[in-house]
């Protein structure tokens, strides 16, 4: 069964970024507010994700998927905007990933010699409430340091 979230208060933050934006300029807002918020937030993911990777201690010749698993957070590229999980006018980005190889994916997809083994969607999932929590507190905060500072 999927987690289901709800979000509120999209049109006022969509508002008060545009004014932020019209002030401040926009790279400026993406770089000072959105992504250090998606940051914050996404970091029970990166953790979360980091303690469900596989990780067998008797190996000690090579790197160990965990040790690959990494967060960013920024502005998206022209690649970026070409996927599927990314909408025009996306702005800021946030992104747990490892070290793109073939372990990594077999370790999450699975192929013909290994099982599946997911651990990046379920931490995401796992997540989803608490990110949202951080994101949302980490943007009031902000904005009403914003809003202070208009006045």
């Amino acid at each position: 069964m999927a987690n289901e979230v709800k979000t509120t208060g999209f049109k006022e933050l969509n508002d008060v970024l545009v004014q932020m934006g019209e002030d401040l300029c926009y790279g400026k807002t993406a770089s000072r507010v959105l992504i250090p918020a998606i940051k914050a937030a996404m970091q029970p993911v990166l953790q979360m994700a980091k303690s469900l990777a596989p990780y067998d201690e008797s190996n000690t010749t090579t790197t160990h998927l965990r040790d690959t698993v990494r967060l960013n957070a920024r502005t998206p590229s022209p690649r970026d905007q070409s996927s599927i999980y990314s909408e025009k006018g996306d702005i800021a980005i946030g992104i747990v990933s490892v070290r793109t190889d073939k372990r990594g994916m077999s370790q999450e997809f699975g192929n013909a010699q290994v099982a599946a083994q997911p651990y990046l969607r379920p931490a995401l999932e796992s997540q989803a409430n608490r990110v949202i929590s951080i994101l949302g507190s980490y943007l009031t905060y902000k904005l009403t340091q914003y809003k202070s500072k208009k006045v």
